[in-house]
């Protein structure tokens, strides 16, 4: 009888990472012969399901753009475009994706109990969904934790490069927690991320871009989880008559971010590179792409990333996971323009590898956004208005295209990640915790 593997990625952001992970995993577990569910909701479900992924949904799910619309009532309305979010820890995360009250959290274990009864799995598998191990414990089955380092529940470190800002207040998530935790005999919580702790932490990177704190046990470096460049991608054939003599300069900053959805950046890029001799290539993340022709730019609504990254001798992009790991496995520098800590964070990390340059705002373009919630009252910081100059980041792209440290660098990242399996290796820890 075959194993059966059921994943909680995170999808009450706008984001696809978390998705992506658990997707490749599930490809190469599917291939050793394991039966694969997911737990998903909006906005994401149905794009899993219509790849043929048995999906099992919340009770009742909400609208697709429900949890935007709740994050931007929490957030304090904040305007989606113009926008960069200065947070501290993950329970920021806690509220965005709706536990509110001890009884929302009740309900939703409750829901995700009821599909496992119904599709009897061998294991839970995690990924920074903070009510996996509750479920799984409930359950008794094993619990696999995806984990990056920082959100490790030994000693998570968010914003690790720099202070917190002293106007940072954390949402007390514990008070909502605990008292379900108590009924349930449960231990109690400090913080959101003590709930990502699990039977093993797989950790999605390598030691350079995600080195663990001290007293880290059950966790392991597999390397990059990233789905393999067949996975519904084809190399178009225009790629083919890419130039050879000119640099390519590939920009993605990822559809799924609120700040530059509904955003029409492309005038930005188009004065961001004018006067350059570059092949600039743009991804839109899935908004339309304009009908009129540029000189040395060509701007379309969706590119096979993986493909495109390794073409390009230079990648602007948003710090996303996914893109982030490309870049490190095709050996190409990168800058990195971030909308949220998180991301800030992923760019930091190529940075002080000498692999990238960031840009990121600074503390004079952040403003305080208090807000009362369930837990009390905590406050993030915002940027409302674009705080960047065309000429900032013809700069960047230009130092990083000609300084030969960058490339090296960022080589060396390639070869460490090579040492890892990625999606082989965990599987093969998630077997051996079933077997166990």
């Amino acid at each position: 009888m075959a194993r059966r593997a059921l994943l909680f990625p995170s999808y009450r952001g706008s984001g696809f990472g978390h998705i992506s992970r658990c997707l490749a995993l599930a490809e190469e577990l599917t291939r050793q012969g394991w039966d694969v569910a997911f737990y998903l909701g909006p906005p994401h479900a149905e794009r899993v399901a219509k790849d043929g992924w048995t999906v099992f949904y919340p009770l009742a799910p909400p609208s697709p753009s429900y949890f935007r619309r709740l994050a931007k009532f929490i957030l304090g309305r904040l305007q989606p475009t113009f926008t960069y979010l200065f947070f501290s820890d993950l329970n920021f995360q806690a509220v965005r994706d709706g536990f509110h009250t001890s009884q929302a959290v009740q309900q939703e274990v409750e829901w995700e109990l009821d599909v496992v009864n119904r599709f009897h799995p061998d294991v839970l598998i995690g990924d920074v969904w903070l009510l996996t191990s509750i479920v799984g414990r409930l359950a008794g089955l094993p619990v696999v934790q995806i984990v990056r380092s920082a959100a490790h529940p030994a000693d998570p470190q968010l914003v690790w490069w720099r202070d917190v800002p002293p106007q940072i207040q954390s949402p007390d998530v514990a008070s909502v927690f605990n008292p379900a935790l108590t009924q349930w005999d449960l231990p109690p919580i400090r913080r959101a991320e003590d709930l990502l702790d699990g039977d093993l932490i797989l950790v999605p990177s390598i030691p350079e871009l995600d080195p663990l704190p001290t007293g880290a046990e059950r966790s392991h470096y597999v390397g990059p989880l990233i789905r393999s460049a067949a996975s519904g991608q084809t190399e178009p054939d225009w790629m083919a008559t890419l130039p050879e003599e000119r640099p390519i300069i590939y920009v993605t900053v990822g559809g799924g971010s609120d700040a530059v959805r509904g955003l029409d950046v492309t005038p930005f890029w188009e004065e961001a590179f004018a006067g350059t001799d570059w092949e600039v290539v743009v991804s839109t993340g899935g908004q339309p792409a304009p009908r009129r022709q540029y000189r040395n730019m060509r701007v379309f609504s969706w590119l096979p990333g993986a493909a495109m990254v390794a073409r390009a001798d230079v990648v602007l992009f948003h710090g996303g996971y996914g893109t982030m790991m490309e870049t490190v496995r095709a050996g190409v520098p990168s800058v990195v323009l971030p909308f949220h800590t998180e991301q800030e964070g992923n760019g930091r990390r190529l940075e002080q590898n000498g692999a990238a340059q960031v840009l990121a705002p600074v503390d004079r373009d952040l403003v305080p956004m208090e807000t009362r919630w369930a837990g009390g009252q905590f406050t993030a910081l915002a940027c409302r208005q674009w705080w960047l100059q065309p000429d900032q980041v013809r700069t960047a792209v230009s130092a990083v295209l000609s300084n030969q440290r960058y490339q090296t660098n960022v080589r060396r990242l390639c070869h460490a990640q090579s040492a890892y399996a990625g999606v082989s290796l965990a599987s093969k820890m998630i077997a051996d915790v079933v077997l166990c």
